[in-house]
């Protein structure tokens, strides 16, 4: 799962759970920032990570 996996499976979910386009939006293009910091074939971020870095958490720091 690359960049644009992530980013199309955020957008899915985003859709689904929330009514404003925009914060569909946000999510994912969060869910596809954070894929950029993980190897691998598996987006191992969780929709409360995406959500901290929607909200402008953007520290760094993902807490596992």
């Amino acid at each position: 799962m690359g960049g644009g996996d992530a980013f199309a499976s955020g957008l899915i979910y985003g859709l689904m759970k929330y009514e404003s386009k925009q914060d569909a939006l946000n999510f994912a293009v969060a869910a596809s920032c954070l894929k950029h910091s993980i190897s691998g074939d598996f987006n191992r971020v969780t929709i409360s990570e995406v959500t901290k870095l929607m909200g402008g958490d953007a520290s760094g720091r993902v807490q596992r």
